[in-house]
């Protein structure tokens, strides 16, 4: 997908300098994946403990040692 961006100077060449050899596209592809992926787990975190999980490897094990 074509996206025309204005993205400040010093930002992107900022960006280049920790990629070596990469074209500014990966450079800023790369930036995306990264922001998403440390999201993800950001949100994953905020989750923790709000939800409730029943232990049923127990009760499983015993199901399977019977059959």
């Amino acid at each position: 997908m074509r996206t025309t961006l204005e993205l400040d100077d010093v930002l992107v060449a900022s960006l280049m300098s920790r990629l070596p050899g990469v074209s500014k596209t990966e450079a800023i592809q790369r930036a995306v994946r990264f922001y998403l992926t440390h999201d993800a787990v950001d949100q994953l975190r905020q989750l923790a403990g709000t939800v409730e999980i029943e232990d049923l490897s127990r009760n499983l094990r015993a199901t399977d040692r019977t059959t």
